[in-house]
């Protein structure tokens, strides 16, 4: 199974990556540092929240699957079309002046998006013991 989890979780780090670009691109046109950074702790908090919302789904489960927790993150259609509407969205605004601040809510939302996903996926397997669930192979 690690032979598809693994290179999930790699484009998702690759997603992660390119989220930071558009981050940083935000910085290198001239928005004020103090702008970017609050793009940055606004992201993380709702990559925060994905995370734990999603998580709290298997929270009454009394058994998963072993890979079921990092599956539903990785592979959740939502958040992949998510992710691509925002980045398809800067992409076609990017070196437009009048829509910086769409470019930054696209910020936000990929990085949100790819860093709750590898976190989520990271953080299955301490979750599943925190809360004393059976995994089933």
């Amino acid at each position: 199974m690690g032979l598809i989890i693994l290179p999930l979780l790699a484009a998702w780090l690759a997603c992660a990556g390119y989220a930071v670009f558009l981050g940083y691109s935000l910085w290198a046109d001239g928005k004020p540092l103090l702008y970017v950074v609050t793009l940055l702790i606004v992201g993380v908090l709702l990559a925060l929240v994905y995370a734990c919302v999603g998580l709290s789904g298997f929270k009454t489960r009394e058994e998963v699957w072993a890979f079921e927790i990092p599956m539903h993150f990785l592979v959740n259609k939502a958040a992949i079309a998510m992710f691509v509407l925002a980045v398809a969205i800067s992409f076609l605004a990017l070196n437009m002046a009048d829509f910086s601040h769409t470019v930054a809510a696209c910020f936000v939302v990929a990085f949100a998006l790819s860093v709750g996903t590898v976190a989520a996926s990271l953080y299955a397997e301490t979750f599943v013991r925190h809360h004393d669930i059976r995994v089933t192979y």
